[in-house]
């Protein structure tokens, strides 16, 4: 008898946590008789869920999550959240749609968002800083206090604890001061999140380390950005600070402003469709959205999922956050062999975007609606503009050949739908 199987996002609903963590179970090879087609997931539909490593008791009592010095729910020794204000904000709202107490599963997503992500280079030297021998989602929330840059969330362990005097601390211990290129001191919380946050040129951002010595992920991250200044596509300023390292600036103010991902923005079921997805739950989007799926098939982008897109807001509501996290593109990983094989077959070698589907099938579906591509982005860039931006990001051997070939056939292909 064959056996039934079920998607990511099926299974993620039937075990209420999110698709992503259900990805890197499958990923780890932690549920039995899952089959991957392509960069899918089929799982067998009695598959059992996997205990959670990351999860654990806290005997110390109650906690409280707070936003600034307003407690807004109550964390008990299991890690579950009882809400006091799951509509305190715009922004909270977001993360609870409502809902007045989460699992200590959800909770963890939450906290494992806010987190560094076990997968980096440096991990072991990371914990070693933060004072535990093993990864540990929950310990390394207990320590860094859940605090993001991306908003005010943190958790307190009394009542009466507040956030400025907390955030002196963690900063103390955990985040370390150092110089960068301009002479500027860098608060910079190493071992505590994604990226290295800092300061360049009076600029509040992300510092980011080549991801091999091998890879172009660095002149990647700035090609897209010049890419996409020509294009006039919303993104987040780029710099080469160092030959290994990239700054991206962030587009935000952190006294009034708060960025949250689109995966929080999704409560009910997803299709497997992104394209309509996004649409749906922020229809005002569309335009920022077709760019995005635009310059992402022109750039072969590689890594945009729903925590890589993301909506600005504040007091005077939201915005479109201009597109950040590029250097996952342009052949920054892929061998000589490939790059050929690419871009004599630019259809057969488009990237995926979501559970199925290239982004030139989103493209042919969006030209179905729209064929008027050009007023979006202007597709009326010469070879030889994109060669300068190409070579200005340090492009070079069959990686520049490689890449001005995709973008100058991408942006034909595109025309051809108008």
């Amino acid at each position: 008898m064959s056996i039934k199987h079920m998607n990511v996002q099926q299974a993620a609903d039937k075990w209420n946590i999110s698709d992503r963590r259900v990805r890197k179970l499958c990923a780890e090879d932690r549920i039995p008789g899952v089959l991957k087609d392509g960069k899918s997931y089929l799982l067998p539909t009695n598959a059992i869920k996997p205990k959670d490593n990351r999860k654990k008791e806290i005997d110390s009592g109650s906690r409280y999550l707070k936003w600034s010095n307003e407690t807004i729910g109550i964390i008990d020794n299991n890690n579950r959240v009882a809400f006091t204000k799951p509509m305190f904000n715009e922004v909270v709202s977001m993360y609870t749609h409502g809902l007045k107490e989460w699992s200590s599963e959800q909770f963890i997503e939450f906290l494992s968002e806010r987190s560094v992500s076990r997968e980096r280079r440096d991990i072991e030297r990371i914990l070693f800083r933060l004072g535990i021998p093993f990864y540990d989602v929950l310990r390394i929330a207990e320590i860094t206090r859940g605090i993001h840059p991306k908003d005010l969330f943190w958790i307190a362990n009394f009542p009466e604890e507040r956030f400025e005097e907390v955030i002196t601390k963690v900063f103390d211990s955990i985040f370390y001061q150092r110089i960068d290129l301009e002479g500027n001191t860098i608060d910079s919380p190493e071992g505590y999140n994604i990226k290295r946050y800092g300061v360049y040129d009076g600029r509040y951002g992300i510092y980011k380390q080549r991801i091999n010595p091998l890879s172009t992920d660095v002149e990647s991250e700035v090609a897209v950005y010049l890419l996409a200044k020509r294009l006039g596509v919303p993104c987040c300023d780029v710099y080469q600070t160092d030959k290994d390292v990239v700054f991206s600036g962030f587009m935000y103010d952190f006294n009034e402003q708060y960025i949250v991902h689109f995966r929080r923005l999704f409560n009910d079921k997803r299709s497997d469709n992104e394209y309509i997805n996004l649409i749906t739950v922020r229809p005002q989007y569309k335009t920022d959205i077709i760019r995005m799926i635009l310059l992402d098939f022109i750039t072969r982008q590689d890594d945009r999922h729903l925590s890589n897109i993301a909506i600005k807001c504040s007091s005077e509501g939201e915005s479109f956050y201009p597109l950040y996290d590029n250097g996952r593109s342009l052949f920054y990983e892929d061998t000589p062999e490939m790059v050929m094989q690419a871009i004599k077959d630019p259809i057969k070698y488009a990237t995926t975007f979501g559970y199925v589907g290239t982004y030139w099938d989103y493209i042919k579906e969006i030209a179905s609606e729209c064929r008027d591509f050009s007023s979006l982005i202007d597709l009326n860039i010469s070879t030889a503009e994109i060669s300068d931006i190409l070579k200005s990001a340090g492009f070079k051997g069959y990686r520049f050949d490689g890449a001005l070939e995709w973008i100058a056939k991408s942006l034909d292909m595109i025309k051809t739908l108008e």
